[in-house]
């Protein structure tokens, strides 16, 4: 009976490469990004062994039920940047003013990126100084209001509204004002 099975099936077993990239997809992450990841981690000089694909990047998840990441999310935000780049995504350049009185500082992100992101994933002076302003500890989620930040009246219809959800957080934000809105939804 299990050779009948086996003869009547007309699929086989994914391969390595396709194991891995639908395990990324099933992480949440968009096909082109998990394909991009794939082709990083099957470069030559990468140290990840033929066959050795889908335990990589299982490794890299890391615990990835509790959000316990072990790489894969910074090089499939890598992957993401280089994407954007290469398909003509403008740059968006923007300054920070930080809160009681610091200096302002340009900063730059690929258009769709959160500020979440460019804090996180972001390169350059401004980024850095970025992630030393902005705290994200929901990772992004919607689940806490630690990445609150006020947009300039002049850039908020540009912006746009917060949802709903996001302006319930919002509601718990230390001092909101009319220009808030979470790091994390803002793009």
């Amino acid at each position: 009976a299990s050779l009948a099975r086996c003869a009547g099936s007309t699929g086989s077993a994914p391969s390595d490469r396709e194991a891995a990239r639908d395990f990324i997809i099933e992480r949440g992450y968009e096909p082109d990004v998990a394909a991009g990841v794939v082709d990083a981690l099957s470069a030559p000089g990468s140290g990840v062994p033929p066959g050795g694909l889908l335990s990589m990047v299982k490794m890299m998840a890391g615990q990835w039920e509790i959000g316990e990441d072990a790489g894969l999310h910074a090089l499939a935000k890598s992957v993401e940047q280089e994407l954007a780049r290469t398909a003509g995504r403008r740059l968006v350049r923007f300054t920070v003013k930080p809160p009681r009185g610091g200096a302002p500082f340009a900063c730059e992100g690929f258009e769709g990126m959160s500020l979440k992101d460019v804090a996180e994933h972001g390169t350059g002076s401004g980024a850095d100084l970025l992630r030393e302003h902005i705290e994200c500890a929901c990772s992004g989620v919607m689940a806490c209001s630690t990445c609150h930040v006020y947009v300039d009246p002049a850039w908020f219809a540009k912006v746009g509204e917060p949802c709903d959800a996001e302006q319930d957080m919002l509601e718990l934000a230390h001092e909101p004002c009319d220009t808030s809105r979470l790091g994390c939804q803002l793009k």
